[in-house]
């Protein structure tokens, strides 16, 4: 006890120093979004090498062939289902010469990062540019939707999280088809929020929620959760918990999806606002 006081009393300037400095980045971090996005690129290349050691460790014990397997699997599956693919008119002519163009791929990677306990958590992967993915690309798992991609490096991915403060994503009632915004509010890794429902809407517990495809980055029908509870907020529409589908806690391997079309959609869109 003599010891440590006495090392806390040589070096209290120190540690001053660094409690100070600490919560002046927690203060920085936490108040501006685009200081965080960088700090998160720039950690994520530095500790995604050391994520992945541990991770390779973590999946000696965890069957991690039989895994990749599985995951390698979904994503063949993925790629096979017909909403994968748009019908196109058969006196058009393009490259391949069929009457259907893929609009989505499936790539499979491996999560070996991920926090859950935090208001803005992102999640690693193994794979990055020179895998094929690109920011702005929607990342699933087995069980439901689980995050965006923000920033890439030739070798890993960073992902903004479902459970996220910044995430928001178009959502419906799969049973009905009303639509509006779902986001995370910050305090369990099992619900989500989705709000501007109209008060006239047949909503029960245990409605399915699924993405809208809305936004050109998730496509439409995969899965989010179901409806814990609700009520109504401001008299005109309803406030929705949703339990969502995905685990977080125990993510291994996920789907990235790449959508052809998301830069035609988006160039349309901003001729259209200009």
């Amino acid at each position: 006890m003599r010891n440590l006081l006495r090392f806390i009393i040589q070096h209290h300037f120190l540690i001053l120093f660094l409690i100070i400095e600490s919560f002046s980045l927690f203060l920085l971090f936490n108040a501006n979004p685009y200081h965080r996005v960088r700090f998160y690129s720039s950690s994520h290349k530095v500790s995604g090498r050391i994520s992945n050691k541990m991770e390779n460790i973590k999946d000696y014990f965890s069957l991690y062939n039989e895994n990749q397997k599985l995951s390698e699997e979904n994503a063949r599956l993925y790629n096979r289902l017909k909403s994968s693919y748009r019908l196109v008119a058969a006196d058009t002519i393009f490259e391949g010469d069929s009457l259907s163009q893929r609009k989505f791929m499936y790539l499979t990677a491996r999560v070996i990062n991920n926090t859950v306990n935090k208001q803005y958590n992102y999640i690693t992967l193994d794979r990055g540019s020179a895998g094929g993915i690109e920011p702005e690309m929607a990342v699933i798992s087995s069980d439901g939707i689980v995050g965006i991609v923000k920033t890439v490096t030739p070798n890993y991915a960073a992902v903004l999280s479902l459970l996220n403060r910044d995430f928001i994503i178009s959502a419906k009632i799969k049973k009905n088809g009303y639509f509006g915004p779902l986001s995370w509010n910050g305090n369990s890794t099992e619900y989500a929020t989705l709000v501007d429902i109209p008060h006239h809407v047949q909503v029960n517990e245990g409605d399915t929620i699924v993405t809208s495809g809305f936004g050109g980055v998730f496509p439409e029908g995969f899965m989010i959760g179901t409806i814990d509870h609700f009520r109504l907020k401001g008299g005109n529409y309803y406030e929705i918990t949703v339990n969502l589908s995905s685990d977080f806690r125990k993510l291994s391997y996920v789907q990235v999806i790449r959508n052809y079309a998301r830069q035609e959609i988006d160039s349309i869109e901003y001729s259209v606002n200009q």
